[in-house]
């Protein structure tokens, strides 16, 4: 019986709802480029910090998630949003976004949310968005390596 519960548990789709600032972009890292005079990332948007974007790989790696933007990004158009995975370049792959047409983040994910109930999910954001399956970063640091773990295991359980 175990193996049989194993198997769709591997079969169901995992994703990330992923917001980027203070997620994979941080306020230390921001700093630490605008001293250094650094150009900014692809569409003259913040600096992509590299020790969160290894983090978030690492996530995904362990979990083969998938990755829906829940960002204020999403607003960006997808061909826009594919550079972006392609520039920096982003891990994973970018299964969609949350509905753009819903102003309110928060609203938006619970919609998503009713579009597959029957997925894995887990949502990245260092605002407290009051959903289930939130993790919550600090913004000053972003996605760290005490994350990941914590993330990884609400995927995989």
């Amino acid at each position: 019986m175990a193996s049989i519960l194993d198997n769709l548990t591997e079969k169901m789709a995992k994703y990330i709802l992923l917001d980027f600032d203070g997620v994979i972009t941080s306020h230390r890292y921001s700093l630490k480029c605008y001293r250094e005079h650094a150009e900014p990332n692809i569409y003259g948007l913040d600096w992509f910090d590299p020790e969160c974007i290894a983090i978030l790989k690492g996530i995904v790696d362990e979990t083969g998630a998938e990755i829906i933007v829940s960002s204020s990004w999403r607003n960006l158009w997808s061909v826009q949003l594919q550079r972006i995975w392609e520039y920096v370049p982003m891990p994973g792959k970018l299964a969609g976004i949350v509905p753009v047409w819903i102003l309110d983040k928060k609203e938006a994910i619970r919609y998503w949310l009713k579009q597959h109930p029957d997925d894995r999910y887990v949502i990245i954001d260092d605002d407290d968005l009051g959903l289930d399956n939130q993790y919550r970063t600090d913004h000053r640091m972003g996605l760290v390596d005490e994350d990941a773990d914590k993330i990884i295991a609400l995927l995989n359980s």
